[in-house]
């Protein structure tokens, strides 16, 4: 039901790695001693009664990694300014987390955010925006409240992954998504952005950055054509992956997909029939690409090629 470290003094002043899986019992981490300050990984999965880790963080922290999925964690322990060490945080599938206590991050080691299945938590960092170290950000099916501060995004994010939240969408292209610079590969789920009838926004002349390597749009339920003058400069765009956009028609034109080298689709049917070599209009977009892949069918190359 909970850590002890009654019969074995020592063992939380040496303690660097503690996984812990599966333990149906478990409703509280450490209960009777502090958050060991030589712990540099954490890993909780498959606890469903685990609602709290500790009260607090300790000064000094170690804590490198912290990875927690389908458990019942409610918040994480306040003094997260306190982890000066920390590199990545993984939360999935934690359907009882809400928010974060608002202590900041402090840590210019901090690189990766994940957060994904956490159908209630509703509210980032402040401070995220201020962490220059952050390379990969994902956010992904939460609350649908979900948004970003005014301040912008990470500026050196090489990863960014976003569904089921419109208000982060928005944000991130009200700010403006060709600023991130150093961005090498874009994941965005549609869900809820049911005004979204272009990618990127031609309304509002949205361009996306030049670094992009692989580009994935899915759940776009409106999406009826990319707006070809946003993907201009992508010379070093290899991949290009789209799916479950039932009323997308069009693609870029062929000058700005030059570069890539595999291009997916898939659940789109009105596409699918347009990227057709018999009659399609979109054939002469994608015939040069060397790999193509519609529904799980390979198109090019060719059997006969």
């Amino acid at each position: 039901m909970s850590l002890s470290s009654k019969g074995h003094k020592n063992i939380c002043n040496q303690l660097q790695l503690l996984d812990i899986t599966e333990c149906s019992k478990l409703s509280f981490l450490f209960s009777n001693t502090k958050f060991p300050i030589t712990l540099k990984h954490l890993r909780i999965g498959e606890c469903p009664e685990l609602e709290y880790i500790a009260q607090e963080f300790e000064e000094n922290a170690c804590l490198e990694s912290l990875l927690i999925f389908r458990s019942g964690i409610k918040s994480l322990p306040r003094g997260l300014d306190k982890l000066i060490h920390l590199q990545e945080m993984w939360l999935d599938s934690c359907s009882n987390l809400v928010s974060f206590e608002e202590t900041g991050l402090l840590t210019t080691s901090f690189r990766a955010f994940v957060v994904d299945g956490c159908g209630n938590f509703g509210a980032l960092l402040k401070c995220m925006a201020s962490i220059t170290s952050l390379r990969q950000l994902c956010v992904c099916n939460c609350s649908a409240d979900i948004s970003f501060q005014s301040e912008g995004f990470p500026a050196n994010l090489t990863s960014l992954e976003i569904s089921n939240a419109p208000k982060i969408y928005r944000s991130l292209v009200e700010w403006g998504l060709n600023r991130l610079t150093s961005l090498q590969g874009l994941t965005i789920g549609g869900g809820g952005c049911s005004n979204v009838v272009s990618f990127p926004e031609e309304g509002i002349g949205m361009m996306l950055p030049p670094s992009l390597t692989r580009i994935s749009l899915t759940e776009f339920e409106n999406l009826e054509f990319m707006f070809s003058e946003g993907f201009q400069d992508l010379a070093s765009l290899k991949e290009l992956v789209i799916g479950n956009c039932p009323n997308l028609t069009s693609l870029p034109e062929k000058d700005m997909l030059r570069s890539l080298g595999c291009l997916y689709i898939y659940s789109c049917p009105l596409l699918k029939e347009e990227c057709s070599s018999d009659k399609g209009r979109e054939w002469s977009k994608i015939s040069h690409i060397p790999f193509v892949q519609i529904d799980g069918k390979i198109v090019i190359p060719r059997e006969s090629d």
